[in-house]
């Protein structure tokens, strides 16, 4: 492509016959190469912004490529932590529904200790309950016995009442028959060394008898032991009198009231 400078310069060869006019011809010339340069300097204008775009259109490109990787590197990323985060979200909730079941299961059995606690306290507490009752009712039953109770009334000696009798007796024939008195006491003597062989004979053996029955009756002479119930001193052996000798020695008027 001709500059505007070509276009000035440029000469025309002299023709003898025919020729242009010249004054024409390079009036033409600077209008063209008016135009021309105009032309030519908008052309270079034009070049050189496409010049640029087109390296901005390369930067660009080159940016978009970037872009595209930054933007499929954070895809891939976002992807692998999505999944990673799923994953870790399966492991959390595997590992707690773990946890919950061993502790709901620990309760579980927990409870039904403390429930075979409870049972194993409700039915010792019963048992307790009831043998409380039972022991209550054994001693009020024991106390209502008690005011129930009452000691044996003594019964009455027939030793004593006849000791008594006989000692009646003696006196009122030693006051009636005062001889006769005599010469009984002289008739009893071998029939009390016959009734046992002892000082006192018959006679002696009654009143020595009612004597110790006196001395065993006296309260505060034994030793510092409490006194046996009634229920539990063993009955003193029974005492055959044979009265008999008596009658026959005191004759007919003695009896036993």
């Amino acid at each position: 492509m001709m500059t505007p400078q070509e276009v000035s310069q440029h000469a025309f060869a002299k023709a003898s016959f025919g020729g242009y006019n010249m004054a024409m011809v390079d009036e033409f010339l600077d209008v063209l190469t008016e135009d021309y340069s105009a032309l030519y300097k908008e052309n270079a204008v034009l070049k050189s912004k496409m010049k640029v775009l087109v390296e901005k259109v390369e930067e660009y490109r080159s940016t978009e490529d970037a872009m595209r990787k930054a933007l499929l590197t954070a895809q891939r990323m976002a992807d692998e932590m999505v999944q990673d985060a799923q994953r870790k979200q399966a492991e959390l909730l595997a590992q707690a529904e773990a946890e919950a079941r061993k502790k709901v299961e620990a309760l579980r059995q927990e409870v039904e200790s403390e429930q075979l606690r409870l049972t194993a306290a409700q039915s010792s507490t019963a048992a307790y309950v009831g043998k409380l009752k039972a022991l209550y009712q054994h001693e009020m039953e024991y106390l209502g016995g008690l005011s129930q109770l009452s000691a044996p009334a003594p019964a009455a000696d027939p030793v004593d009442a006849a000791v008594s009798d006989i000692d009646a007796s003696i006196h009122k024939l030693m006051e009636e028959k005062p001889a006769e008195d005599l010469e009984d006491t002289k008739e009893l003597e071998p029939v009390t060394t016959h009734a046992g062989g002892e000082s006192g004979g018959l006679y002696g053996d009654l009143t020595g008898y009612s004597a110790a029955q006196a001395e065993a009756e006296k309260p505060g002479e034994k030793s510092g032991a409490p006194e046996e119930p009634a229920a539990q001193r063993e009955e003193a052996p029974a005492r055959h009198l044979d009265f008999k000798d008596l009658e026959h020695h005191f004759g007919k008027d003695y009896e036993i009231k």
